[in-house]
């Protein structure tokens, strides 16, 4: 799930501390670095990207993944539909991430994945009090179903939503994701802790 790198569409929350050009400059490492992360394992890729009309930019990022905007009104809407086009396309077990974690390793992606084997949900969760990864071994609806989006209560209500549908959950170890001026400067330390992640990234930290 991914978003063009436009300023002021882009990691809105982000340029209010650091500015529109620098914030956008960001995203686009961020989106770069994940896009290379998913297509670096044994398994198929799939770009849904934002806005409709950022195809070329996505084509030129990543000229080898499965490329679809994203479809419906609401975050909701928007996971549940790229959860349904991967499955229809023959997916056994299917992850969802965004662009905000550029740390996240392979190991993390292949650990979802084995999760799955034995619990129907996986979840990362994120410090903020969402997630950073949804994992389904089948299509489901619950788990985007009547989410506070956007508030410190979306892991806790996806948790009860998939428990009191008799969904067996996984959780991964947490991370934090970049939203803001503070998350930026906490990036800086765990990458110092994960050489070799996240290369545009950090290149683009380093010259401050």
């Amino acid at each position: 799930m991914a978003k063009e790198p436009r300023p002021g569409f882009s990691k809105t929350r982000l340029a209010a501390d650091v500015g529109q050009e620098r914030a956008a400059a960001l995203a686009d490492a961020f989106a770069r670095d994940t896009l290379e992360l998913a297509a670096r394992g044994p398994w198929s890729a799939r770009v849904a990207f934002a806005p409709s009309d950022a195809g070329a930019w996505f084509e030129a990022a990543a000229p080898d993944t499965l490329r679809a905007p994203q479809i419906g009104d609401g975050l909701g809407e928007r996971l549940a539909a790229a959860f349904t086009a991967a499955f229809e396309a023959g997916a056994r077990r299917c992850l969802a991430i965004g662009t905000d974690c550029p740390q996240l390793e392979p190991s993390r992606i292949a650990a979802a994945f084995q999760a799955l084997h034995d619990a129907e949900v996986c979840l990362g969760p994120a410090a903020d009090g969402g997630y950073y990864l949804i994992g389904l071994g089948s299509l489901r609806s619950e788990p985007f179903d009547g989410i506070p989006w956007s508030t410190a209560d979306v892991l806790r209500v996806t948790q009860e939503r998939c428990q009191a549908a008799g969904l067996g959950v996984a959780l991964l170890p947490e991370e934090m994701d970049v939203d803001d001026g503070a998350g930026l400067a906490e990036l800086r330390r765990v990458l110092d802790g994960r050489p070799g992640v996240a290369p545009r990234t950090r290149a683009l930290l380093l010259r401050g």
